[in-house]
C-alpha cells in the first residue's frame, strides 16, 4: 500500500476513470505483432488495470476517512536503520501523485525513513500489517538502538510509529491525458507554452514537504524565528534563580529577585547549595536534591533567572539537558555578552516575564558523545558554546580526522579543532578566526586551531549535520576533548567524537528583539567595527 496524503478531489477520479477506459479500449484492439509481444502488452495492460483499480479503491477509502474537511488526518513515522553519523546522506521520494499544489508524502535517506499515513480509526491497524510485511530488509538491532543513537527525538510517542513502509520502488499514476492524445497538437502546442510540472522535495530529518507549484516556480520558506513571540497559557508557578558564586551584589539581587516573584505568585527555587547557605531564605523557597535522578527538574521550572555572566547561563544550562525553560539573563559579570537585561530593570522585567507575551531567541545547542575505538559510546552531553578537540597538556600539534555524514572530509595537522554553535561563535571560534554567527542562524561552525597548513579556512554547515571528529588509529599524538570547557576526556587512537546540533535550544528572553540584541551585544561587547574616529568629511566650497 503506497503511502501519501493529500487534497482527492473529483477531477483525480475522474483522470483515474478515464485512463482505466483507455486501457479497457485498447486492450479489444487487434495487433499485428507476435504472440509473444501481445501477450506482454496484455500482461502489461492487466498489470495497470490492477493497479488502477488498487489506487482507485485506495483513493476512495482516503476520502472516506477524512476529518470532515475533506483532508485525511496524517503523521509521520520514523524508523532510524543507521547510525547517527550518516544521516541526511540523501532523499528519495517514495510517493506521487496527479494533483499538484502543496501536500505531505513520504521520503526516505539513507537512516530515516518519513512515511504519512492516515491515522484515523480503522487506518492504523492495516499501515501496520503494511509495514510489517516489508520489513525483511530492516535491522532489528538497529531499531531497538535507536533511542541512544538520537535521544533528541520521541519518535516513541508518534501514535503511528508502527506504520512503517520500506517499500523504495517507484510508481507511475495514470494522469488527466490518455495515451491516444501525447501526438495530439492540441496537447503538444499547450506544452511548448508552458513550462513543465515538476514535483520538489524538501527533506531533512524531522519530515518532508512535496510542492508541486501550479506556476512551476521554485520558492522556499524562511528559515529564521526573528519575531517568535512566547506567552502563559497558564500562570507561571516556580522559578529557578541561578546567581553567580561569591558575588555579594548578585546575592542582594537574589533576594530582590525572590520578593518579585512572591509577590506574582511564583515560587522560587534555588540550588541546593545556595539554600543551604541562606538558611533565612528557606521558608520563602525550595530546592532539590541534585544527585536523585529519579526527581526532573525540567518537568517543575517555568522559568529560570539568571544573575550573572555568561558563564553563569552555561552553569543553569547543565540542569536541563534536554529541554530548558525560558531564561531571563541580568547582566551581573564582565562582559555579558549572552544577558541582554539590565539589572537596574530587574523588578519590572520580572513582572513582564510573570505576565508573559515577551520576545524570546532560540539559541541552538550541540550535542556530543566520545564513541571509543571498541565502540562504547559515553552519554551525550549538551553544550551552549563548543565542543573543543585539542592536544591538551601536551606541546605537540594533533593530527584529526574530520567526517561529515559519514563522508571523508579531510586530516587536519594542527593545535585542535573548535565546533561551536552560533551562540558559541563569539567565544572562542571567534578568538580562532572563526566568522560572527547570528544566532538565528541554524548552524554548526568548524574552526581550525593553528593549523599546519594556510588554506584550511573556518566553515559553516548546516543544522542537519552530524560532525565526526576522530583520531587516526597511527596517530604520533593522542587527543582531548572538553565540552563548553568541561568533562576534558582524553581520545585514544582511534576514538572519534560524534557532535550534532541538539534539537532542545536554550530560549533566551529578549531584552528589545532577537536582532538588536545581538548587535547591540557585538558592539558594545565586542567593539565590532569600532574606530578611534569617524572619517571627516571635505570642507565645503566657499560660496
Amino acid at each position: 500500500m503506497p503511502p501519501f496524503a493529500n487534497d482527492i478531489g473529483d477531477e483525480e477520479v475522474h483522470a483515474l476513470e478515464r485512463a482505466l477506459a483507455h486501457l479497457k479500449t485498447f486492450r479489444g484492439r487487434d495487433g499485428d505483432g507476435t504472440d509473444d509481444a501481445n501477450a506482454k502488452s496484455n500482461s502489461k495492460v492487466v498489470e495497470l488495470t490492477a493497479e488502477n483499480d488498487a489506487l482507485r479503491r485506495e483513493l476512495q477509502a482516503l476520502r472516506a476517512r477524512s476529518n470532515g474537511d475533506g483532508k485525511p488526518t496524517v503523521s509521520f513515522a520514523d524508523d532510524l536503520a543507521s547510525t547517527s553519523m550518516h544521516r541526511s546522506s540523501s532523499a528519495e521520494a517514495l510517493s506521487a501523485s496527479a494533483s499538484e499544489g502543496r501536500r505531505l508524502a513520504g521520503f526516505r535517506t539513507k537512516s530515516h525513513k518519513f512515511v504519512v499515513r492516515d491515522c484515523s480509526s480503522g487506518a492504523l491497524n492495516q499501515a501496520t500489517a503494511d509495514g510489517a510485511a516489508g520489513r525483511g530488509d530492516v535491522d532489528e538491532d538497529a531499531l531497538a538502538h535507536e533511542s541512544e543513537l538520537d535521544d533528541d527525538h520521541e519518535y516513541k510517542s508518534d501514535p503511528c510509529s508502527h506504520a512503517r513502509e520500506v517499500k523504495t520502488e517507484t510508481r507511475t499514476f495514470a494522469t488527466a491525458v490518455d495515451e491516444a492524445d501525447i501526438d495530439s497538437p492540441t496537447v503538444n502546442a499547450s506544452r511548448t507554452q508552458s513550462k513543465a510540472a515538476f514535483e520538489l522535495v524538501l527533506a531533512n530529518d524531522e519530515g518532508v514537504d512535496v510542492l508541486a507549484p501550479e506556476d512551476r516556480k521554485i520558492r522556499t520558506r524562511q528559515k529564521g524565528l526573528p519575531h517568535s513571540k512566547f506567552s502563559w497559557l497558564e500562570p507561571p508557578q516556580n522559578a529557578l534563580i541561578v546567581k553567580k558564586i561569591h558575588d555579594s551584589a548578585a546575592t542582594e539581587m537574589m533576594r530582590r529577585a525572590i520578593d518579585v516573584l512572591k509577590a506574582n505568585n511564583v515560587t522560587t527555587w534555588l540550588e541546593s547549595a545556595v539554600w543551604e547557605e541562606f538558611t533565612d531564605l528557606q521558608k520563602d523557597c525550595k530546592t532539590w536534591n541534585e544527585n536523585d535522578e529519579t526527581f526532573r527538574v525540567d518537568e517543575v521550572i517555568d522559568f529560570i533567572v539568571v544573575l550573572g555572566g555568561d558563564g553563569t547561563i552555561l552553569w543553569a544550562s547543565k540542569y536541563f539537558p534536554k529541554a530548558m525553560p525560558p531564561v531571563v539573563p541580568f547582566a551581573m559579570g564582565s562582559l555579558g555578552f549572552l544577558t541582554s537585561h539590565r539589572i537596574e530593570d530587574m523588578e519590572k522585567t520580572l513582572s513582564n516575564v510573570c505576565l508573559g507575551d515577551f520576545a524570546i531567541s532560540m539559541r541552538s545547542r550541540l550535542v556530543a558523545k566520545v564513541v571509543t575505538a571498541e565502540g562504547v559510546h559515553s552519554k551525550w552531553r549538551y553544550v551552549l558554546n563548543e565542543v573543543l578537540i585539542d592536544r591538551g597538556p601536551k606541546p605537540v600539534m594533533v593530527e584529526l580526522n574530520i567526517g561529515v555524514d559519514g563522508y571523508h572530509v579531510t586530516t587536519v595537522a594542527a593545535d585542535g579543532v573548535i565546533l561551536s554553535s552560533p551562540t558559541g561563535s563569539t567565544a572562542y571560534s571567534l578568538a580562532a578566526g572563526g566568522s560572527m554567527v547570528h544566532p538565528g542562524v541554524p548552524a554548526m561552525l568548524i574552526t581550525p586551531i593553528c593549523p599546519h597548513t594556510l588554506s584550511f579556512r573556518p566553515v559553516v554547515l548546516p543544522d542537519s549535520v552530524v560532525v565526526t571528529i576522530s583520531c587516526p588509529a597511527r596517530a604520533r599524538n593522542t587527543a582531548w576533548a572538553a565540552f563548553d570547557g568541561k568533562h576534558q576526556t582524553e581520545l585514544q587512537r582511534g576514538d572519534s567524537v560524534v557532535v550534532r546540533v541538539a534539537g532542545f535550544p536554550v530560549p533566551s528572553v529578549c531584552n528589545a528583539s532577537e536582532n538588536n540584541d545581538w548587535f547591540a551585544a557585538v558592539k558594545q561587547g565586542l567593539l565590532w567595527n569600532a574606530r578611534g574616529a569617524d572619517q571627516k568629511p571635505f570642507d565645503e566650497p566657499a560660496r
